[in-house]
């Protein structure tokens, strides 16, 4: 590649600082780079972190790392190519795993809201324990999403009913006594629901 080559020259300035070559080449390559990420990112992801957000991190990361001279071995553009090819395909891969994560601890999140044992409706319930350790929002629309999701899987109403009062932190005997029911009712349709979520779970894997 000859040394009159503009993305040649732009790294060499940015490994001198050179704020306006990484514009030159943010412009150059953002694109390209959005159109990979988005190849590789799933729908599910998309939602909460897109292309750009892909795009952007590999890009401040390859920058980064030029700018402190990280990569000697990069001397033109394929080169350069290649590197924001490899980082943007960990970045999205890292935040693959983050969401699976994710959906993992709102799933079980939901599960201890149901079945753990309560101490009674004065208490504060799990989805307020939760709130409290303010996480992140991400989080939040993952476990709202998912506590939807996970209700609406239930056909039976009475399993719904089941799933509604646990929530608002009613025991076992209380939920009972609300529903009409005897006690080891309310624990066969927890039972009921814990299979089934656990199925959904499998095959969600």
């Amino acid at each position: 590649m000859s040394n009159d080559d503009p993305v040649t020259l732009w790294m060499d300035e940015l490994r001198n600082a050179d704020e306006a070559a990484a514009r030159k080449l943010w412009n150059h390559f953002f694109t390209r780079l959005s159109e990979l990420a988005r190849k590789k990112l799933s729908p599910e992801t998309r939602r909460v972190y897109d292309e750009e957000d892909a795009a952007q991190s590999a890009f401040h990361s390859a920058c980064a790392g030029i700018a402190a001279g990280r990569f000697p071995e990069l001397h033109d553009r394929q080169s350069l190519w290649h590197l924001l090819l490899v980082i943007t395909a960990r970045k999205v891969a890292h935040r693959h795993r983050h969401d699976r994560q994710q959906r993992r601890d709102a799933r079980r999140n939901m599960s201890d809201t149901i079945f753990l044992p309560t101490s009674g409706a004065s208490g504060p319930t799990d989805v307020e324990l939760i709130a409290s350790r303010e996480p992140a929002p991400e989080f939040v629309a993952e476990f709202v999403e998912t506590c939807e999701a996970l209700f609406q899987s239930l056909d039976d109403p009475a399993l719904k009913q089941v799933v509604v009062l646990r929530m608002e932190g009613y025991t076992d005997a209380e939920t009972a006594d609300r529903l009409k029911c005897s006690r080891r009712t309310v624990q066969r349709r927890l039972e009921v629901i814990r299979r089934h979520w656990d199925r959904l779970e499998l095959t969600s894997e």
